[in-house]
């Protein structure tokens, strides 16, 4: 554990402030100010992040690079989750968490009763009606969901958005050599993705990738697969990984008045709940075909981490 940033703690203060004069901390209002303030704000502070991992991966301290990723991956999951895209969003989140979390806890951001994806970006659509059809055998029409996605890998979109899609088409075909070959790809345009720096150090989606690899492909298939070689992926981190180590908590340890957020940390990841904002709304105007997507229900998503919450302090 280190100790939060000056920073960090004003920022919590503020927060809290701005709670305290709406409601009482016996009130569930103001649990939901402070989870809010603490998502939304700029702390803790992605620079200081890459500055530890950097510190880390130097070292090789396997540990401290997971708890890292853990504290990023884990805020970035628990609350205020998108509202203009389906479950989709999540395939881009979810498979980085991966590697440094429980694996189980994407059956909570993919539960079984979920449909298929279809409102939001392509290449999270296809990857993510592909994992869909990975882990839930024979529910949904895979030659359909594979030529959709084949033609998407096929298209002119991006490289590594076609990678990564091919990643997960790969695993579904059971393909060991088209999955090497496109981790490698991932690899080799990962930093030249426009995000933030502290993602750009590791390639967290081939690490999360391979870890959903293991656990859905044959041990025979799963072997076969070659390890990228860049300067992104450390061999040993996922050697580690496998090995069955996880750290499961923050690099902070949140004191009083802000101990909640430790349970945030401890929580499990919100189940998935999908919901049609717009279908019986005369007031919006929009499409009829808008009308009917779905979103994800982001107020009973962070109504669950509440509940946990104040169900335990």
């Amino acid at each position: 554990m280190i100790e939060l940033e000056k920073e960090h703690l004003e920022e919590l203060n503020h927060w809290r402030k701005v709670a305290l004069e709406k409601t009482h901390e016996e009130n569930r209002e103001y649990h939901r100010i402070l989870i809010f303030g603490w998502h939304v704000g700029h702390y803790p502070e992605k620079e200081v992040l890459l500055d530890k991992l950097k510190a880390a991966t130097k070292e090789k301290d396997y540990a401290l690079m997971q708890q890292i990723f853990f504290t990023y991956h884990k805020r970035e999951l628990s609350w205020n989750f998108s509202s203009g895209y389906d479950h989709c969003y999540l395939v881009y989140r979810v498979i980085p968490y991966l590697c440094c979390a429980d694996y189980d806890e994407i059956y909570r951001a993919f539960p079984k009763e979920l449909r298929l994806s279809d409102n939001g970006h392509s290449m999270l659509v296809n990857a993510t009606a592909l994992l869909q059809c990975i882990m839930y055998k024979g529910k949904y029409d895979e030659q359909k969901v594979i030529a959709k996605a084949e033609k998407y890998v096929a298209s002119k979109q991006p490289i590594w958005y076609r990678a990564y899609v091919a990643c997960f088409l790969s695993i579904l075909k059971e393909d060991a050599e088209m999955l090497s070959e496109k981790l490698q790809v991932l690899c080799d345009y990962h930093s030249r993705q426009d995000i933030l720096g502290f993602m750009k150090l590791h390639c967290q989606y081939a690490y999360g990738i391979l870890v959903f690899a293991k656990h859905n492909l044959s041990e025979e298939c799963f072997k076969k697969i070659k390890l990228p070689k860049h300067k992104t992926f450390d061999p040993g981190y996922m050697e580690w990984v496998f090995a069955g180590q996880f750290v499961r908590k923050s690099i902070y340890d949140y004191k009083a008045p802000f101990e909640e957020l430790n349970l945030v940390y401890k929580m499990p990841l919100p189940t998935t709940v999908l919901h049609q904002p717009y279908l019986n709304d005369d007031r919006v105007q929009v499409s009829p075909q808008a009308k009917k997507a779905y979103h994800m229900d982001g107020k009973t998503m962070d109504a669950q981490v509440l509940d946990y919450v104040i169900a335990r302090i």
